[in-house]
């Protein structure tokens, strides 16, 4: 990792913690706030002198307008360790994969026995081979399940420049796409998560984050298009059930007073 990924890692690590003290009550709305703005404001001054490489597989999205007020960012960092918790929940119901990684039919390697610094080591190690990126689109898989935004960003970025299958690709993108939007970029959020749903059109959370994007930004029709589907899997766990149904109600009324 470059300088510039050192330091956006640092960042999304400052923001990431402000949002846990803030979950936990540990710092007031007006303090975190004021942290989380001046930590975006670093992130934008360097991506926009140091603009994040994309991949071939997503095209750059007009611009739309990031969310404002000072007060909406909290609330942005609350909604990311909701749906964190639920996205959990609803792995351990449906799982992603069988859980191994084979760097050939003779060699399969069964990731829940193997830890982090383990895979990180083995990463580190064979960085030119391209069966790596699976692990670490697994090991990344782990740090954003656990809410460690600043420790998975590396690895998925650097698993989407390698080799992998759509549907993993699409996890990638997807949660890129979400850390980004989180992190208050909102154009790059949009990029990577309308290439996660060209990739693989029915991917849950690539509907769940587009859908809570697109309902920050006030493009209801647009949530609602992208949330309603999830209503129809009957494996979909209770509390993201909720919140769905919640955001589709939210949407609704604002369409209705906009008639």
């Amino acid at each position: 990792m470059g300088k510039t990924g050192r330091q956006r890692t640092l960042i999304l690590r400052d923001i990431e913690e402000v949002g846990k003290q803030l979950a936990e009550g540990e710092l007031d709305q007006a303090t975190a706030d004021r942290l989380i703005d001046r930590y975006r404001q670093e992130l934008r001054s360097l991506e926009s002198s140091n603009p994040p490489e994309m991949t071939d597989h997503t095209e750059e999205e007009p611009s739309r307008t990031a969310p404002s007020g000072r007060r909406r960012a909290g609330t942005l960092l609350l909604i990311g360790v909701v749906v964190i918790v639920a996205i959990t929940a609803l792995l351990s119901v449906r799982p992603r994969e069988d859980g191994f990684i084979t760097g050939g039919p003779s060699a399969p390697v069964d990731l829940s026995e193997v830890t982090n610094d383990q895979m990180e080591a083995v990463i580190a190690a064979n960085p030119d081979i391209p069966e790596i990126s699976a692990m670490q689109l697994a090991l990344a898989d782990r740090y954003f399940e656990e809410g460690s935004f600043s420790e998975a960003l590396p690895h998925y970025l650097d698993a989407l420049e390698g080799t992998l299958d759509p549907l993993r690709r699409a996890r990638g993108l997807a949660r890129v796409g979400w850390m980004s939007y989180l992190s208050g970029n909102v154009n790059l959020a949009l990029t990577y998560l309308q290439g996660a749903q060209a990739m693989d059109p029915g991917y849950t959370e690539t509907n769940l984050f587009l859908g809570f994007l697109l309902l920050e930004q006030s493009d209801f029709e647009g949530a609602v298009e992208q949330l309603t589907p999830l209503l129809e899997d009957e494996v979909l766990p209770d509390d993201i059930r909720g919140a769905v149904e919640a955001a589709i109600r939210s949407a609704e009324e604002s369409l209705g007073s906009e008639a």
